[in-house]
């Protein structure tokens, strides 16, 4: 690396322009993954579903152009035996008669890795331990007295996911967490993932030690039965045809998922007079099992014994005595990821199957979990959609999976990753607890490598919408969208943007963080991503001791010297009128590799008559290479200097003071803090000395940055209103 201490800071950003590799959005392509994601997104489906849930966005077009087609599908069978004991005849997790099976001769679950993944439980199996075949979609019953697979109990439903993640994991070793979308009953298997705990310790997660052990950064829901769905009825006492061939098609009044979905049980000869009262559905708001009837079986926790007193995962409201509002403290939901409910009503107060009240978790107007601010930690958006249609639809089921508002739950990037990361641009939802739900804002974080020590480029290459992107080294856990960081770029539609930090700005091994703000976001932006890349560029041996430029009458003369050089092959010279668009304008061989000082000059004999930013491009003989700092010239012919702005802070106006050489309209654009402009101005100069005053009595208190603009030279001032 080329290694010089007079670092020109204001220009750092524009040092590097970084190429992202990620394919063109073409409609004819082959579906390579063509970006990464931050995180695997693993889909589940609902009471009799299959892989083939959200297939509508699985299988869309824009959406493979993200992260590719989908990478894998996680088998298992959730009836291996008829008895109601998960662990089987002995006792012990993960042998070949537990009733969950995920290991089988055809089928080992060793994923492929990706970044999108579903599960499915419509499977059945040959019956044969020595020699477990799989029968992928084969949608039989072991027996008369089982659920179909798909249908079987919720608990069975919660440990078959946590072996899945922990494959998507393995699959994905440089992956810290998943994204879990749930359909309907899919959404409570995630709840049972997450929730269920015996002596105070989660029994499901990849990792019970851990306060993250659950591994999922973002659980999100579409019209789950949170609080319950009494739609079939109770089984007991009408009869059902007892033939598998019947049964399979056509939900199963005597399923263990009907006995899990229900809110109540009535009527039951154990609840109120005569038994014509309501028993609650134990496994959502608990109960005895033996008061339940009419199921293929009533073992609510599959332990064998079907007379437990069950902890439901929820706890009841304070209305109806079975409404529960939100998951139940004694095992509630982890705070350390997020949460979205999404619900739908077709104009019935309901999305046709569920009722709209029973479709997300909240006290009063509130989501649930919370962390004591409305709408941070748990939010909501509303669909009107039927219950199957809404997992078809991108713009809703895409905008849930928005990267997270905060610091606290900032998802993860790698450094040197082989592909640029794809990230969306979301619409928020409306009840977001800070600024407007079209300015999305995403957090991100990564870890810088240990042994990095060259420079590192932080580049973003929007999509079709501009906005900011900000470099942090310690941002609070709720860090306000509209705090500004030491290093920022405002970026514009589909223009590749970098912020550029020498060693000196970070440290090897710690941690750091990235805000991205876009702007004016509409339902489909998605549709174009915006990508990242983090790059450490290469730390060449070249000492440089100095790189100088100078003016000579009209011309400039460029001079470095190296202290030592190794491998080095040649210097090109490049010059910008801008500080960004640079180009070449010679070349001068290295000295190979030496342990002298070794001296260099060239001549620019047509510099530009303004503006004048050089360059050194120092190239090895391996064809790596690297820049040096900027250096600058200026020739007096035009453009404006700036002397001084005072005051700042600002109440009402600020005062410039200025040269100009030339009486070319000036033009004066205000930014806030998140880098929308509001406010444009023009001013037609003298030549010489002027005064100008700026009113900012209309603008509220913040941070602004103050823009001027005479043909190809700019000059920004950060103000403070108070």
């Amino acid at each position: 690396m080329i290694r010089n201490k007079n670092y020109f800071r204001l220009l750092k950003h524009f040092v590097l322009t970084l190429g992202v590799f990620c394919s063109s959005f073409s409609l004819n392509t082959s579906f390579a993954q063509t970006c990464d994601c931050a995180y695997p997104i693993i889909f589940m489906h609902g009471y009799t579903g299959n892989q083939g849930t959200f297939s509508g966005l699985i299988d869309n077009t824009r959406f493979k152009n993200i992260w590719g087609p989908r990478a894998d599908v996680f088998h298992a069978v959730l009836n291996a035996t008829t008895s109601t004991d998960i662990w089987g005849a002995d006792g012990i997790k993960g042998t070949s008669d537990d009733d969950v099976l995920v290991q089988f001769v055809n089928e080992t679950n060793d994923l492929a890795p990706g970044c999108v993944y579903s599960i499915n439980f419509e499977n059945f199996w040959n019956e044969n331990p020595s020699n477990p075949i799989l029968e992928v979609n084969g949608g039989d019953s072991p027996g008369f007295t089982e659920s179909d697979s798909n249908e079987s109990a919720t608990y069975k439903q919660g440990y078959a996911l946590g072996k899945m993640i922990d494959k998507v994991l393995q699959a994905n070793p440089n992956k810290t967490k998943v994204i879990l979308v749930g359909h309907s009953m899919g959404g409570l298997q995630a709840r049972e993932y997450l929730q269920r705990q015996e002596n105070n310790s989660p029994i499901w997660w990849v990792n019970p030690s851990l306060a993250d052990g659950h591994q999922v950064a973002k659980l999100v829901t579409t019209t789950t039965p949170h609080l319950g769905s009494n739609l079939f009825g109770n089984a007991w006492p009408f009869l059902q045809d007892e033939a598998a061939e019947v049964r399979d098609p056509l939900p199963d009044l005597f399923s263990e998922a009907t006995r899990d979905l229900r809110y109540s049980y009535a009527p039951n000869f154990s609840c109120g007079f005569l038994g014509l009262g309501s028993c609650p559905g134990a496994y959502l708001f608990g109960g005895n099992e033996d008061d339940l009837s009419g199921y293929w079986n009533v073992d609510v926790n599959c332990d064998g014994d079907e007379n437990d007193v069950i902890t439901g995962i929820n706890i009841a409201g304070s209305g109806d005595a079975w409404d529960g509002t939100y998951d139940n403290p004694i095992m509630a939901l982890p705070t350390n990821l997020k949460y979205t409910w999404i619900t739908s009503d077709v104009g019935t107060g309901d999305d046709l199957v569920v009722d709209l009240s029973r479709q997300w978790l909240y006290n009063g107007n509130t989501p649930y979990p919370t962390d004591g601010v409305p709408h941070r930690l748990a939010d909501t958006i509303l669909g009107n959609l039927n219950h199957l249609a809404i997992d078809d639809d991108p713009n809703v089921v895409i905008r849930a999976l928005d990267e997270s508002d905060y610091p606290i739950f900032a998802w993860d990037l790698e450094v040197n990753n082989s592909l640029a990361y794809a990230a969306l641009a979301q619409v928020r939802p409306n009840n977001a607890p800070e600024g407007t739900s079209t300015t999305d804002v995403d957090w991100f974080k990564f870890t810088v490598p240990a042994d990095a020590v060259g420079d590192l480029c932080i580049s973003i290459t929007p999509g079709d919408l501009g906005g900011r992107m900000d470099f942090f080294e310690n941002p609070s856990n709720y860090e306000s969208m509209t705090s500004n960081a030491s290093d920022f770029v405002v970026f514009s539609a589909n223009t590749t943007t970098n912020i550029t930090l020498s060693p000196s700005d970070y440290t090897p091994g710690a941690s750091y963080h990235i805000r991205v703000i876009n702007n004016d976001v509409k339902y489909n932006s998605w549709i174009v991503p915006y990508k990242i890349e983090l790059k450490t560029l290469p730390f060449l041996a070249v000492d440089l001791l100095n790189f100088t430029a100078n003016k000579k009458e009209q011309q400039v003369v460029l001079d470095w010297s190296t202290a030592s050089e190794e491998n080095n092959s040649h210097f090109e010279l490049e010059r910008a009128t801008d500080g960004r668009n640079f180009e070449k304008i010679g070349t001068i061989h290295g000295a190979g590799t030496t342990a002298t000082n070794q001296y260099y000059q060239f001549l620019d004999t047509a510099p530009f008559s303004n503006h004048n930013y050089y360059r050194l491009k120092q190239v090895d003989f391996s064809g790596a290479f690297e820049y040096s700092d900027i250096v600058y010239v200026r020739f007096e012919q035009a453009g404006i200097q700036l002397h001084r702005s005072y005051p700042n802070p600002v109440r009402q106006q600020v005062f410039l003071e200025f040269s100009s050489g030339s009486t070319e309209t000036i033009t004066l654009s205000l930014y806030n803090a998140i880098g929308q402009i509001i406010r444009k101005e023009n001013y037609v100069p003298y030549l010489g000395e002027n005064k100008l005053n700026f009113s900012l009595s209309t603008e509220s208190a913040g941070f602004y940055l103050l823009e001027l603009q005479q043909g190809l030279t700019i000059k920004n001032i950060k103000l403070l209103k108070k």
